[in-house]
């Protein structure tokens, strides 16, 4: 099924996990926040989301410094 992440089109399973399509970025949940058809995911709804045809996501690395 086609998905689309961070603006590009990425060809993924049914039935794939938010967290596996993180991790096929070399990205873990945690590390990153999920944006998915629009709307910002907290932590434990990351890890409940199974994608469907058309989803939208995107991932922006989360970087602490000061």
């Amino acid at each position: 099924m086609q998905v689309t992440v961070n603006g590009r089109g990425v060809e993924t399973d049914a039935g794939t996990t938010m967290p596996t399509l993180i991790s096929r970025f070399g990205l873990q949940v945690g590390s990153v926040v999920v944006e998915h058809n629009g709307r910002a995911l907290v932590r434990a709804e990351v890890t409940e989301v199974v994608l469907v045809e058309g989803d939208r996501v995107e991932l922006v690395r989360a970087v602490a410094g000061g």
